[in-house]
């Protein structure tokens, strides 16, 4: 089963450095805007969204959002210039500062591109997965009730499992993407594509509609 026909774009109706009445940033980028080819953000450095236990607790990433409520799922595709550890593109679900979680294409330690997820439940664990040859994917989070799941593909790949879990959170929360560059400059993001349906995927793990 398809949900194209459910889909709403966005980032429609966005322009230049306007956006539509359905998105608002936390934490504001300096430097962002809209143009033919989607939205491209360059993030401040020292910005993250991340808390791990008994460490630094940083909240300051730039987050484009809107409020989401039900089931959903939700899927953007970006590309991202990686100068550092850590510097990322992410799809995130929030509630609040404490409560949230991210599937991002992000730098490694050792200079790897990685599929990364972290989920903050109080502290932030933190996940990475599968190996990126660039740094480009279609990211992809799915609700159903208080059950989740990330999946990501590369251009014209199937979907690719990534993880699912039980989290409970709020009927609404905040769905958005973001951009971060947790320890230097030279981080930037391009959302090419950011759509939500109302409709949960069937089964997360095959990336599948099966009905």
């Amino acid at each position: 089963m398809s949900n194209n026909k459910t889909e709403i774009n966005l980032l429609a109706n966005c322009s230049s450095t306007s956006l539509n009445k359905n998105l608002k940033w936390i934490n504001e980028p300096a430097h962002w805007n809209f143009d033919e080819k989607g939205l491209h953000i360059v993030p401040q450095p020292k910005t993250d969204f991340f808390r791990p236990y008994n460490g630094p607790q940083v909240d300051n990433a730039c987050l484009l959002y809107t409020n989401v409520k039900g089931d959903f799922t939700a899927c953007s595709s970006m590309s991202v210039v990686l100068a550092g550890f850590g510097d990322a593109a992410a799809l995130t679900v929030r509630s609040d500062s404490n409560n949230w979680f991210k599937i991002c294409i992000e730098r490694s330690p050792v200079g790897d591109i990685s599929i990364v997820s972290v989920i903050t439940n109080g502290w932030s664990d933190d996940s990475n997965g599968e190996l990126l040859s660039q740094p480009a994917a279609t990211l992809r989070i799915t609700r159903k009730g208080d059950t989740f799941g990330m999946n990501y593909r590369t251009e014209n790949g199937n979907w690719r499992f990534v993880r699912a879990f039980s989290f409970k959170l709020p009927e609404e929360v905040m769905v958005g993407v973001h951009a971060q560059a947790p320890f230097q400059a030279g981080c930037s993001a391009s959302i090419s594509s950011f759509t939500l349906s109302s409709i949960p995927v069937d089964d997360v793990r095959s990336g599948e509609y099966l009905k």
